[in-house]
């Protein structure tokens, strides 16, 4: 407003009005809202069952691989945290298979009601570009949040005859197709990861799909397998008996947990930074009360100092995210990935 010479308020001409872009007003809003949802959901975990808020019995957290591996180590974790913090059970529940997609189609088709949940990882976001029919789309799930990344870890058994990356390297070209490697499953990241290493170097080494990444380490540490290549976490313990041989890590840069284990970027591949990460995802059209709700509690896990201290000393990594930021996050991950399958010419089918 301004004020005339007769002392009469009149409204500012539009010359004078201060430009607002309306993407910045629909910006604004959406951070509004996204704090009014953070702190309505903070307000629900507080609430308790007594009152019959959600969850009133046991929610169902789906793991599609086996017991052992990098997703069951962190779910595990996860749903004591959650058990704790929600005052009901969540129950891990292990359904191997089809490179995760058994499992996750599960969750696609379970009620939206937030009492099934699932892990989701990079394996799925790859899984329309490697199957035919992975019984799931990407838009079947409402994302929740990021929970945790770890490097992958190439392996060889104990009595291989290579102690090194690069020596690896050296036997597989003078002996193509007598090498073989186990993975967690077709379409995991440490599938397309190792096949990225095969291509790089211009390897032919067979690869030998599981069920999950716990059954691959037992065949690479009986000699079933010569190479592996799973998350970090699980591979410590055979590591650490001298059952198997840390060839490399898959990140920019060395592993605090495996300080003695160069990086790839190191030995010849400087633009290989692939982790395995995890996340958890509702089936899609759950209210968003709920959404927001299980956001709080990730975000609560991952800020409790002593869980914090348990995924660092296992090799893990963790970022807070919003729903929105993990579902750009997914598609971010989905698009790279997509083009490596194109590249490398992957087919599970």
């Amino acid at each position: 407003m301004e004020i005339g010479d007769s002392g009469i308020r009149r409204p500012l001409p539009r010359s004078k009005l201060p430009h607002i872009h309306r993407n910045e007003i629909q910006e604004t809003n959406m951070r509004i809202l996204a704090r009014f949802r953070a702190w309505l959901a903070v307000l629900l975990l507080g609430a308790g069952a007594a009152h019959g808020a959600y969850p009133d019995h046991a929610v169902r957290l789906v793991v599609p691989f086996s017991a052992g591996g990098q997703f069951d180590i962190v779910a595990r974790l996860f749903a004591k945290y959650a058990g704790e913090r929600l005052g009901q059970p969540v129950v891990v529940e292990n359904v191997g298979g089809g490179g995760g997609n058994i499992g996750a189609a599960k969750v696609a088709n379970a009620a939206a009601d937030g009492y099934t949940l699932l892990t989701l990882g990079g394996n799925h976001t790859m899984a329309k570009a490697i199957y035919a029919n992975p019984g799931f789309a990407l838009e079947d799930f409402a994302p929740i949040a990021l929970i945790s990344a770890s490097p992958h870890v190439v392996l060889a058994n104990a009595a291989a005859p290579f102690k090194t990356m690069q020596e690896m390297v050296a036997y597989a070209k003078r002996a193509p197709g007598k090498l073989s490697y186990g993975s967690p499953g077709v379409g995991s990241s440490m599938h397309l990861t190792f096949e990225m290493i095969k291509h790089r170097y211009g390897l032919d080494i067979v690869h030998v799909p599981y069920r999950g990444g716990a059954n691959a380490l037992s065949d690479l540490a009986g000699g079933q397998v010569q190479l592996g290549i799973v998350a970090i976490a699980p591979a410590m313990e055979f590591i650490k008996a001298g059952r198997i041989r840390a060839l490399a890590v898959t990140s920019g840069s060395r592993s605090g947990v495996l300080p003695d284990v160069p990086a790839l970027a190191e030995i010849g591949y400087p633009e290989l930074d692939a982790a395995s990460w995890m996340g958890l995802a509702a089936p899609a059209r759950t209210p968003a009360a709920v959404v927001d709700r299980w956001n709080a509690v990730v975000l609560a896990f991952q800020r409790d100092p002593a869980v914090a201290a348990q995924l660092q000393e296992m090799g893990f990594r963790s970022r807070a995210t919003t729903p929105q930021e993990f579902k750009a996050y997914i598609d971010a991950e989905a698009k790279a990935y997509t083009e490596v399958v194109r590249r490398t010419g992957i087919r599970a089918d």
